[in-house]
């Protein structure tokens, strides 16, 4: 899944610790750069406790599919249970330019808890049929 927050450019960082030093107070300089306050002050303590400014390192790979996109695959799938996860990603590939594969559609549908389920196909009975069967079923319980 994708980051719900998005974090300060390097650049603006870079800014808010350039005005700090110069002299200005918290609240003005994260009104000139228009960010939060707590933020202006978060960037201000790790520069002067570690002395960076960089993103820190995060472990593993980042998601593919932001939780728009995985909502856009599950809806597809409650809709029409019969797609294949073929079909699907083909018509991802074609609306998103993030590309993927059958592979990652199946996983995201696992993850939703829709196991490898397809809508089963059922034989039209008429209803002279129906009527039949629920006499018959009658006739049985009794």
């Amino acid at each position: 899944m994708a980051r719900s927050r998005k974090e300060a450019i390097i650049s603006i960082r870079k800014l808010i610790i350039f005005h700090h030093i110069s002299g200005k107070s918290v609240w003005n300089v994260t009104k000139l750069v228009n960010l939060s306050h707590s933020t202006g002050q978060y960037v201000i303590k790790c520069f002067r406790e570690e002395n960076w400014i960089e993103n820190k390192v995060r472990k593993g790979r980042a998601a593919k599919l932001t939780e728009r996109d995985q909502g856009f695959i599950i809806r597809k799938f409650v809709k029409n249970p019969r797609l294949s996860a073929l079909k699907v990603s083909a018509e991802f590939n074609e609306k998103f330019s993030t590309p993927i594969s059958p592979e990652t559609v199946r996983r995201v549908l696992r993850a939703a808890g829709l196991n490898g389920h397809s809508a089963r196909r059922k034989f039209f009975v008429r209803c002279e049929k129906q009527k039949a069967h629920a006499f018959l079923r009658k006739i049985n319980v009794k």
